[in-house]
């Protein structure tokens, strides 16, 4: 704040005091004017401030606005680049996987989100002491596909009376291919249906999608199937099956035979596909493992798809001659005398010939990806057999070459447990599949104990 100071003598002001008078005049004028002229900067610093501040602010809100309209336009320039109504093959096509094209099963079905605790009516089992089964319908033993469950209705845990049942059937795919394409609402099918409360379907079809309803018209019905995947399956509600053997007439005695006390150390004899699913079998990896010594992989292109395909794509058949000489020089049941059997997944993940080299006492060599192993909640199947993807073929022989015998011999003997108490015919296998069930109500119905697993 300006103060006049006005001293006698000094420079420029005169020491009388009526000139001291008109000196305090004129210093007091002059600090007014200065005072004015600070308030004026002030105000002006002010007004100048204000100006920045809202041009920043309104460039902060163009910015937001632009970063706003960008992420948007993102978005739905993604939208539309993502086709509607296309289904990849599990799993997508990769750059980075050089034998993903040859993953072509069919997608995983995604089931509705269910569990025991949601999807269950636990007051319909408390009523007896054993596990009642109404079912719809009865299994054919050949159309179109073998199957174990053919005996069900003659077993003990079958009812006629679906009001005594804790489980109802649907055997989805038992009837002849003919009819498999017509697929009725369930509801209308099943008169007890009620959303598929309690309902198990079940199916020994390669793809879903070719006998069953669409997935997401179960409503509460569970699975049991032999094409169950391991990202979509729902544990403890749904229950993966093995396909039965198809090779009943092997040779009882190689059974007791030891691990490389056998003739062969891995063999496979089978269909080479061409295209689709399985076609990893035409693969130079796969092939290549042949050595015509103790590793015989014998494969053939003689199929009725298979010439069906030939006929107007012949390219396909390459080198098919010269792996039919290989197939020809090779006996089937000869080959079972072998400590390691491959198992290629084929038109689905699950294979006939996994349960056809467990009965002879091969350790299974499975190759292929997202497979629910059958009954997984009563098999400790790491204790067996060996799985690798179709990226990884490469290393089959050098794991097992490697592999140290009290590992091998250990792994044999728990395969043939497996077998014999699980696996080994028609009616332990109908046992397991009732088995499987009652695992599901363990600590939950005291009729219904525990199952010891191996």
């Amino acid at each position: 704040m300006c103060r006049p100071s006005i001293r006698g003598g000094g420079r420029g002001i005169p020491s009388s005091s009526s000139s001291s008078v008109e000196a305090k005049g004129r210093v007091a004028l002059l600090c007014r004017i200065r005072e004015a002229s600070l308030d004026f900067k002030s105000i002006s610093w002010l007004f100048v401030s204000y100006r920045r501040l809202l041009l920043d602010h309104r460039h902060l809100v163009r910015l937001a606005f632009i970063f706003f309209v960008a992420i948007l336009s993102t978005a739905l320039l993604g939208l539309l680049a993502v086709p509607k109504c296309k289904i990849n093959p599990w799993p997508a096509p990769s750059h980075h996987h050089p034998s993903s094209n040859s993953r072509y099963w069919d997608p995983a079905s995604a089931f509705p989100r269910c569990s025991m605790d949601l999807c269950f009516n636990f007051s319909r089992c408390h009523r007896s002491e054993q596990l009642l089964i109404y079912s719809y319908n009865s299994p054919q033993p050949e159309q179109p596909k073998p199957t174990y469950m053919h005996q069900f209705p003659s077993s003990i845990w079958h009812t006629s009376d679906p009001e005594k049942a804790c489980l109802l059937f649907y055997f989805s795919d038992s009837q002849a291919n003919t009819d498999a394409w017509i697929k009725p609402k369930l509801s209308n099918l099943l008169p007890y249906w009620n959303n598929g409360l309690n309902h198990v379907i079940i199916s020994f079809a390669d793809r879903w999608s070719d006998t069953n309803p669409p997935s997401q018209s179960i409503g509460m019905a569970s699975i049991l199937a032999t094409n169950l995947r391991t990202t979509t399956y729902r544990p403890h509600f749904d229950i993966s099956i093995p396909l039965p053997r198809l090779n009943l007439d092997v040779p009882s005695e190689l059974g007791s035979l030891k691990p490389f006390e056998r003739k062969y150390f891995l063999t496979f004899k089978g269909t080479r596909y061409l295209s689709r699913e399985g076609n990893f079998r035409s693969s130079a990896t796969f092939r290549n493992m042949h050595n015509g010594v103790d590793v015989i992989v014998a494969t053939t292109c003689k199929h009725e798809t298979i010439d069906k395909l030939l006929r107007w794509q012949p390219w396909r058949g390459s080198k098919c001659d010269n792996d039919q000489v290989i197939f020809d020089s090779y006996d089937f049941l000869e080959l079972l005398n072998s400590t390691f059997g491959l198992v290629p997944a084929g038109r689905s993940p699950a294979s006939y010939r996994m349960l056809e080299v467990l009965s002879v006492g091969m350790i299974p060599i499975l190759i292929v990806e997202n497979y629910l192993r059958p009954f997984n909640s009563l098999i400790q199947w790491q204790h067996c057999l060996l799985q690798f993807s179709t990226s990884e073929m490469h290393l089959i022989l050098p794991t097992l070459r490697k592999m140290p015998r009290v590992e091998v011999e250990a792994r044999q003997r728990y395969c043939q447990q497996v077998f014999d108490k699980f696996l080994k015919d028609d009616n332990i296998l109908m046992n397991s599949v009732i088995r499987s069930l009652k695992d599901r109500f363990v600590g939950r119905l005291p009729n219904f104990v525990a199952q010891h697993t191996i």
